[in-house]
């Protein structure tokens, strides 16, 4: 398969708060790469980088190739607005190939990032006078901020003693592991981002499955084209080698599979009886031809004989990848062009598909489960699930289609909620039309984080999640899939969910327990401003981390990656002033349960509510900034631009306390200690730009 790169657009950012961008460059590599590389990218010495690193006064990081192997997310990321195309794939020592590859197949790593910002290439050259005077200013703020306590990936875990008794009530309790590699799972040993601890602790919760994606074309011979599976031995080995670990903690392997593939369109000029529906440079592999129908089968086959111990797959047929041939078409705006799919239905093509993942794995045991998710099946759920194989497990998202009403803005939740509890009516009326049918039912949930937090990775919610997971066992759902890659810390949370996977369960452990605090924190969500594009392109996620700019930068918000300063694009079908309120309803609200908190008190609990406050005040506090700045309100912007500051220093004091703050699986560190650390040198520089302009235009 051949990936490519996304497009290079407008020009990057100014980032103005540093005197050069050399340094820019610096201060952001330093904390993730070793000095040889940047010196070498740099066409400079090790002694002259350290100089300048010394000159800002970065701690030494000595981060060796740990960010390389398990935060290259947060790399890339880091230096879009920095680094050319050719020096950015010589910092990470990788082919454009490659890199193409992660930018796809790492969630749609292209989608979040959008398109490539123009950048010039870095080189080194000597600072002037005065940008040495400014970097002086930077050493000396750099300097009073504390980098000690907790070090980037070096997750704890406080998880209670829980005792479970009686028979269960949900069998299948899987989760994605908090520090799981999205692509690369099965190309490296599982125990260097699944570690002996976390397994531990998930077992502990009670959790028996962990869940991954897996590609068939890179687990099994590609029949079509062997070229493409080269190398799946080994990463089947691999994933033997992980199956056989989770099993001595009675965990479970699930791989998450978007089948088959589609492939270019060169790939069909030798095998055009097999292409389907055709979508811009793209083709789908049809499930109506039989030798498609067969590779599928035989595939999961595969991989269930080489892999005795997985526990099974869970499939999304409408995905965004483009898949069958019905994955993204069936609509009037959108018809299959497919000769043999245009005339059947959506919901037989969908069916067959999900049929032939089953029969592969029940030719190997009829113990395997096999989910099929109804994740944009939209108007023809009902026509596929009357049509799904007997034995299928139907997975519906327990969030969808809950109306809610915030401040007379009303909408329907869909996915990815915690602030709106489920279960919604449509899950209900899915599982109901299963049930019918003899069909086992599960139900997709975030008990942890989810797009309204993601960077806190437990929102101190568990009123919500224990009234949640009660109300889904009374509605006679067998399993749960407790998380997307977002959502899988192993913590209380997920311990008060756990109350409900068996008909007893007791807590041995003693410690502090802010119950009523949370209470008062589930009551302040509720007025955060739900809506699907708010939690995809809101500032939220990036909280503190998201720079303040001077001027507007013209740059969209791009899904959960680079909030820029598009409050427009933030707000979705907010009011402009109705959108500020918001926030500021839910900080005052979530102040009140801080306030029942002991000043003391450290507990991870603790921690996460004032870390989730922290995102919360940022967005008002961002939300604030850039209204007084279009608005030429000076004053305004440098009071913003200072609660700002504090709210990063709280931030970074917190992440000391707790390193899972900050990570998320699919996105790696959304934010790192260091670039909290450049978001205050940034409003040290907005504070200096506005109070001068304050001062002139009086």
């Amino acid at each position: 398969m051949i990936y490519s790169l996304p497009p290079v657009g407008n020009n990057a950012l100014d980032l103005l708060h540093f005197p050069t961008k050399h340094q820019a460059f610096i201060f952001r590599a330093y904390e993730y790469v070793p000095i040889e590389r940047i010196a070498n990218l740099l066409r400079t010495d090790v002694n002259t980088v350290r100089r300048a690193a010394d000159e800002m006064g970065l701690p030494d990081y000595n981060p060796g190739d740990l960010w390389l192997r398990r935060g290259y997310i947060t790399i890339i990321r880091r230096m879009w607005h920095i680094l050319p195309y050719e020096q950015l794939l010589e910092l990470l020592d990788m082919d454009e190939q490659t890199l193409a590859r992660i930018m796809r197949e790492d969630d749609f790593l292209d989608v979040k990032l959008s398109d490539k910002p123009y950048c010039e290439r870095i080189s080194w050259r000597e600072l002037t006078e005065e940008e040495r005077i400014r970097t002086r200013q930077i050493q000396k703020l750099m300097q009073s901020l504390d980098f000690s306590g907790k070090q980037p990936f070096a997750f704890e875990y406080d998880v209670p003693k829980l005792q479970f008794t009686g028979k269960e009530r949900f069998s299948t309790r899987m989760i994605y592991a908090f520090s799981g590699l999205y692509q690369h799972a099965f190309d490296v040993d599982s125990e260097e981002f699944l570690p002996d601890e976390q397994l531990k602790a998930y077992q502990a919760l009670g959790i028996n499955g962990i869940w991954t994606q897996g590609v068939l074309s890179q687990l099994t011979p590609f029949p079509f084209d062997p070229s493409v599976s080269v190398g799946y031995e080994k990463r089947i080995e691999k994933m033997i080698a992980m199956t056989e670990r989770l099993a001595r903690y009675g965990i479970k392997l699930y791989l998450y599979l978007n089948e088959p593939r589609s492939m270019p369109l060169s790939f069909f000029e030798k095998h055009s009886e097999l292409r389907g529906h055709v979508q811009g440079e793209d083709a789908c592999l049809c499930i109506s031809t039989p030798q498609v129908r067969d590779y599928l089968t035989d595939a999961v086959e595969s991989i269930c004989r080489a892999v005795p111990l997985i526990g099974g797959f869970f499939t999304i047929t409408r995905s965004e990848n483009l898949t069958n041939c019905y994955s993204h078409s069936g609509f009037a705006w959108n018809p299959c062009n497919c000769p043999r799919c245009k005339n059947r239905g959506v919901g037989e093509v969908v069916a067959e598909t999900i049929d032939c993942i089953l029969n592969g794995a029940y030719r190997v045991s009829r113990d395997i489960k096999v989910f099929a998710w109804s994740w944009r099946w939209d108007e023809f759920n009902e026509d596929i699930i009357r049509r799904l194989p007997k034995d299928i497990i139907l997975l519906s998202q327990s969030e969808l289609d809950i109306p809610f009403d915030i401040s007379g803005i009303k909408g329907n939740v869909l996915d990815y909620s915690m602030s709106i509890v489920g279960p919604g009516e449509r899950a209900r009326r899915e599982w109901k039309l299963a049930k019918d049918r003899g069909l086992e039912v599960g139900a997709k949930v975030q008990i942890n984080t989810t797009w309204e937090a993601s960077t806190v990775p437990a929102i101190p919610v568990r009123p919500s999640i224990e009234k949640h997971i009660k109300t889904l066992q009374e509605e006679g759902v067998q399993h749960l899939l407790l998380s997307w890659t977002l959502g899988g810390y192993p913590c209380r949370n997920i311990a008060a969910a756990a109350k409900y996977f068996y008909e007893e369960c007791s807590d041995q452990s003693k410690g502090p327990a802010p119950y009523e605090a949370e209470k008062q924190f589930v009551e302040a969500f509720r007025e955060f401003p739900f809506h699907i594009d708010v939690l995809y392109f809101g500032p939220q996620n990036a909280g503190p981390s998201n720079l303040l700019f001077e001027k507007p930068t013209g740059y969209k918000t791009s899904m959960t990656c680079f909030a820029y300063d598009d409050l427009k694009g933030w707000r979705s079908i907010y009011p402009l002033n109705t959108f500020e309120e918001q926030f500021s309803k839910l900080c005052k609200k979530w102040e009140i349960g801080l306030d029942m908190l002991d000043e003391e008190d450290e507990s991870e609990t603790a921690i996460m509510a004032r870390a989730t406050y922290c995102l919360f005040k940022s967005s008002l506090n961002q939300i604030r900034f850039i209204r007084a700045r279009d608005e030429g309100f000076y004053s305004d912007a440098v009071f913003a631009a200072k609660e700002e500051l504090l709210t990063a220093k709280r931030m970074l004091a917190l992440m000391n306390k707790n390193a899972a703050i900050g990570y998320e699986a699919a996105n790696h560190y959304y934010y790192s200690k260091g670039q909290l650390a450049e978001k205050i040198i940034n409003c040290n520089y907005i504070v200096e730009v506005f109070t001068e302009k304050e001062k002139e235009s009086v």
